[in-house]
């Protein structure tokens, strides 16, 4: 596995001109943006230090945002599903707070 880097180092990193290239590479759920720095291969993580997974659209505004405007997508490994794990209590507590509209009594 390749080293990580984070958002803000990134940026950095793009703004100085040491980023040569990117990838973004298909993963479980996504797809993970690899940059090329010199001869090292870094991956986008979390302030957590996961692998940040994307949609590919959202791959392309990120990279966009930054100034990367080429970019590869490797769609080898890719499996579709969910980026985020399921949350069944919050599911659960804004299904409680929807409130049904009442019914007027006919006159």
């Amino acid at each position: 596995m390749s080293a990580t880097v984070k958002e803000t180092t990134l940026r950095e990193l793009v703004m100085s001109g040491t980023v040569s290239g990117a990838c973004a590479t298909g993963q479980q759920g996504g797809y993970s943006i690899a940059v090329q720095c010199g001869s090292a291969v870094r991956t986008l993580a979390t302030s957590r230090g996961d692998v940040r997974l994307f949609t590919l659209e959202r791959a392309s505004a990120f990279l966009s945002g930054l100034g990367i405007l080429r970019f590869e997508v490797d769609a080898t490994h890719y499996q579709p599903g969910r980026l985020r794990k399921p949350r069944p209590d919050r599911a659960e507590a804004l299904r409680k707070t929807r409130t049904r509209p009442t019914q007027e009594p006919l006159l």
